[in-house]
């Protein structure tokens, strides 16, 4: 049985307001009574019990969150409090919740198509959510409220929900994360420091089994060596190695690994049969994993499946990875919109020359869409967005998507989209269109030179779906995979930093280097690179075409109204004779064609 949380509010007559069902790892679902009300807590809470209880019932007491929101850890907060509900969610967002206001009662749940059942609505995927989510996934705001099952509502990363005595139900950010100008480096730097080595403290102290990844990027090795400081060894350690790629992500693992002779690494060896889009599809058509919602990395499942069953193996049950690490330290092209201002143009002129060498572009061009942003409200944004799908529906010329999108097309409020847009139905590129606008009505004056700042947030609530979903992957294999950078104290540490102060290049995460500088070895913080595995889904693509014409073929979003699949076969066609194509948005496509697959509609 699925696991999950289902709640009703106000409930029956003598009922529980909250009912959960299957298994539960260790602490992740916690509850405190007292004289008040309730408090639920699910996830990675990493307080201690009485540190809870007391911060539970002060919260209880007052009727407001209190310190409830900030103990150590990711986690769903629900307070329960005589007449009223109110749910407080993680800052990335991976723990959301799902609610339907029928009017006399809040349905609401971890899982949206219980929250449907419960509220005894019909089970429809919402089509336009589904499109936004495959053709811009990066703009901000453009589905709202609206979750993947139709009628159905999402909170999420840092959203808080209330249903007061009165029947009303409230909506507001509890977790603005907003950039502090006045934040330096230095004073940054020193908050990430105690922010991590707290969170992978509390994770691993005392614990018997522990393990973490050991790609040789700077994320999960820095993690890997925290851990080291807090247990004793000997401390097993992953590295994939992929089956033909050229990545050369074990060459640094093996180096970084004889740097302490604690750390056992473990290579777990890809094959042919763990190529991405290898085991996609079971004899009946659908993908053997069932997901809340589609599941970006589930062209990759095959892969993940590999590495989480060699962690079970090693008898780990806490398994400690990176997500996150690059959305929070990685500042995003658009941090360039924040320095062309006069006070920063050398600063500006430089950085464009450093990234723009790196890139092989050329650096006008790089300063010149730095400044154009800058003069691009996102309002503006989203009304070109809406002005390239109307294009796109009425076959006109200069549509949205005519070219494949490079890395300057990243300095913007949003990548994209490019030549994917060319899938769409007229329909879908309507409805597109139609959200755009709609959401560019409510975006306010939100200036071009936040777009940095925005865009590595909704980078990091991706990677909090994107954790979410391995979590829930891994439960059959008995491991709890957590990611460290995720919790809302590491969070908070790198977003008060404006992302143009993250970024120094050519230095590599600048923000992390000075924070862990005597906690991790030199020549690991020392890496420029990351690993790249993109070869994997060119040779998959090739070994699963067949596969993947006939799942196409018989496509649920084309039977939507969504795409159009012959124009997702020329697509796949070209991959498979190794020309350039939207890898990202196609494996996105193919998730949202999974999940309707394993998802019971009514």
């Amino acid at each position: 049985m699925r696991n999950g949380l289902l709640g009703v509010f106000p409930p029956a007559s003598s009922g529980e307001v909250v009912r959960v069902q299957g298994p539960w790892r260790d602490g992740e679902l916690r509850r405190v009574d007292g004289p008040e009300g309730t408090v639920v807590v699910l996830g990675q809470c990493l307080s201690d019990d009485d540190r809870l209880r007391r911060t539970a019932l002060r919260a209880l007491a007052s009727g407001g969150p209190d310190e409830l929101t900030r103990l150590p850890g990711s986690y769903l907060c629900l307070v329960i409090r005589h007449e009223e509900l109110t749910a407080y969610v993680d800052a990335a967002g991976q723990y959301p919740l799902f609610f339907r206001d029928t009017g006399t009662r809040l349905v609401f749940g971890t899982r949206p198509v219980s929250v449907a059942d419960a509220a005894g609505a019909r089970r429809r995927p919402d089509t336009a959510v589904l499109a936004a989510g495959i053709f811009c996934p990066g703009a901000p705001s453009l589905t709202g409220e609206r979750s993947v099952v139709a009628g159905v509502s999402k909170v999420a990363g840092g959203q808080a929900l209330r249903r007061t005595a009165r029947g009303e139900v409230e909506r507001w950010v509890h977790e603005p994360l907003e950039s502090d100008p006045g934040a330096s480096l230095a004073g940054s730097a020193e908050a990430l420091r105690d922010a991590l080595e707290t969170a992978v403290r509390l994770r691993v102290a005392g614990k018997e089994r522990v393990s973490t990844d050991f790609s040789g990027g700077l994320d999960s090795t820095s993690l890997a060596f925290l851990t080291l400081r807090h247990r004793p060894g000997p401390l097993p350690v992953t590295t994939y190695r992929g089956s033909a790629s050229a990545c050369d992500d074990l060459v640094h693992a093996e180096r970084f690994a004889r740097l302490d002779p604690r750390l056992r690494m473990e290579v777990v060896t890809g094959t042919r049969e763990t190529l991405t889009y290898q085991g996609l599809c079971d004899r009946s058509g659908g993908a053997g994993h069932d997901s809340d919602e589609p599941d970006s990395a589930v062209a990759a499942l095959a892969r993940s499946r590999l590495r989480l069953g060699h962690v079970a193996r090693l008898g780990a049950g806490v398994h400690l990875g990176g997500e996150g690490g690059d959305a929070l330290l990685v500042a995003p092209p658009g941090y360039l919109a924040a320095l062309a201002r006069p006070e920063r143009l050398r600063q500006l002129a430089r950085e464009s020359r450093v990234l723009a060498r790196a890139r092989q572009e050329a650096p006008s061009a790089v300063a010149a869409r730095a400044v154009g942003l800058a003069r691009t409200p996102l309002a503006t944004a989203l009304r070109r967005l809406a002005d390239g799908f109307e294009r796109h529906a009425t076959g006109g010329t200069g549509r949205a998507g005519a070219h494949d999108v490079g890395w300057l097309d990243a300095i913007a409020w949003w990548p994209g989209p490019g030549s994917e847009t060319g899938w769409l139905t007229r329909a879908a590129s309507t409805e597109l269109a139609g959200l755009a606008r709609e959401a560019a009505g409510s975006a306010g004056r939100t200036a071009g030179s936040r777009a940095g700042d925005l865009t590595a947030l909704d980078n990091v609530r991706t990677s909090g779906a994107v954790q979410r979903q391995l979590s829930e992957m891994a439960r059959p294999f008995g491991v709890w995979p957590q990611a460290p950078f995720l919790d809302s104290d590491v969070i908070r540490a790198c977003a008060a930093l404006p992302a143009h102060l993250r970024a120094a290049p050519p230095a590599f995460k600048p923000l992390l280097g000075a924070a862990l500088a005597d906690l991790v070895p030199a020549p690991v913080l020392a890496r420029r690179t990351k690993g790249d595995y993109g070869d994997e889904d060119y040779q998959g693509a090739r070994a699963c075409a067949g596969e993947l014409r006939g799942l196409l073929a018989d496509s649920r979003l084309a039977e939507l109204g969504v795409v159009e699949p012959s124009a997702v076969v020329a697509a796949l066609d070209r991959a498979v004779m190794g020309l350039r194509v939207p890898f990202p948005a196609l494996n996105r496509l193919l998730a949202a064609e999974i999940w309707l697959r394993n998802t019971t509609w009514n």
